[in-house]
């Protein structure tokens, strides 16, 4: 009876630390070329760019689930300004960062608003914009 529930402990604990993610931002690229997000060299979202956006879907259902705004402020060889604006598609809410756009995607599968699935937890959107959300337009002085 110890020797069943030690095993059922075992696999309790390692299937949850399968699914427990410790991404780092280098392990995130946009190929934009290639049209995917890959982790790991894994596809994990299918990525389109057009001038200044990244729009980015399921690649199961093909459904968008987000997209990157990157604003220079028109100022395109200075990049002090720069920041990013992420919508959430379902949700229709969005944040603001100045975090470089490899950097949010680590964030936000480390903080399981992305699912191991590659889908988004709009239970943990709020949450995450609480914390990570900047408001740049609403402090810059124009």
């Amino acid at each position: 009876m110890k020797k069943a529930i030690t095993i059922l402990l075992l696999i309790m604990f390692t299937s949850i630390s399968i699914y427990a993610q410790d991404v780092k931002a280098k392990d995130v690229n946009f190929k934009a070329a290639q049209g995917f997000i890959t982790l790991n060299k894994e596809n994990i979202f299918k990525l389109k760019y057009s001038s200044s956006y990244f729009y980015i879907y399921n690649l199961e259902s093909g459904k968008e689930v987000m997209y990157i705004y990157i604003n220079d402020n028109e100022t395109l060889h200075y990049l002090e300004d720069d920041y990013y604006k992420v919508y959430f598609t379902n949700s229709k809410k969005s944040f603001e960062s100045k975090l470089h756009h490899r950097f949010i995607i680590e964030r936000l599968i480390n903080e399981g608003v992305i699912t191991s699935d590659w889908l988004i937890n709009d239970e943990k959107v709020d949450d995450f914009i609480d914390r990570y959300g900047e408001n740049i337009t609403d402090r810059t002085i124009r």
